[in-house]
């Protein structure tokens, strides 16, 4: 082990978590913990978190280990999948059309589609960065998966009904009212999976590193986002926890986040319409 490895090892340990929360709140004390922290540091800005998570891994979410990664996943089913697949299974509508933002290869396309297929009409369009995209229809080919389709243009996914964000959110750069102005017709429903959010501690940024990558994200604050999904005209339905994922802050404990959270919102306007009865967990309306 390294001399900083050591020292975060020293310092996260138990005696030592009421001295760390004391000396992150000074601006001199998070400094000396950034920079031991590096990656799981605390950060103002996304510019902040590249400089970082450049000078650790060059590589971004463009790396082709990433599109391996995400493949493995679709062979099966994850702990939060299936909160997923209740909502997008008890949304009443004959054809369920879902833009899935950040969808990589479309791998939860893989994982879900099986399922959805039996109960509905399925239309699916993953929209992720160009390269991303080319490997994702050359991939399609290979699988005959006729259902899906890729785009870098959200114009081409105006009238899908589902937004379906899972693992991705956490890297948007700016506001709620910036991602939602992106569409040209708001969708009905929004779901977002698997992304940190905190329940006590204002928003910050953080940097997220892989065996390949290293890239910032955005810890949003759970009342704060959903405060800006209702002023879009947005209700909160459901919200659980994706026990799969955590975001472990060793300098920083009282920004840990010990698992992350998965969303289901739907347009003011189609509250008490478009929905089943049953539900799964804590709804909000």
């Amino acid at each position: 082990m390294s001399v900083r490895e050591v020292a975060i090892t020293i310092l996260s340990s138990e005696p030592c978590r009421t001295l760390l929360t004391r000396v992150g709140v000074v601006p001199y004390g998070r400094k000396l913990l950034n920079s031991l922290s590096q990656t799981r540091g605390v950060f103002a800005t996304f510019d902040e978190g590249w400089s970082i998570a450049r000078k650790t891994k060059p590589a971004g979410h463009e790396d082709p280990s990433e599109i391996a990664v995400h493949l493995e996943f679709s062979k099966a089913l994850r702990p939060s999948d299936y909160a997923v697949l209740y909502w997008l299974s008890n949304i009443c509508t004959d054809d369920l059309s879902i833009l899935d933002f950040g969808g990589n290869v479309g791998n939860l396309y893989y994982s879900y589609s099986t399922h959805l297929k039996a109960v509905r009409n399925l239309d699916w369009t993953v929209f992720d960065i160009p390269f991303v995209v080319e490997e994702g229809k050359r991939i399609a080919a290979e699988r005959g998966a006729t259902g899906l389709r890729f785009t870098n243009s959200l114009q081409d996914a105006s009238e899908c009904n589902v937004l379906l964000v899972s693992g991705a959110f956490h890297y948007w750069e700016k506001s709620v009212q910036a991602f939602l102005e992106q569409f040209v017709n708001l969708p009905e429903h929004v779901i977002l999976n698997r992304t940190p959010v905190h329940d006590r501690k204002p928003s910050f940024i953080t940097v997220q590193r892989t065996k390949a990558c290293a890239f910032p994200c955005v810890v949003h604050n759970a009342t704060e986002m959903v405060g800006a999904f209702g002023a879009e005209g947005y209700v909160l339905v459901d919200r659980w926890p994706a026990l799969e994922l955590s975001l472990r802050m060793p300098l920083f404990p009282d920004r840990t986040v010990p698992h992350y959270s998965g969303f289901y919102f739907r347009r003011r306007e189609h509250t008490g319409v478009h929905l089943k009865s049953a539900f799964t967990g804590s709804a909000a309306f």
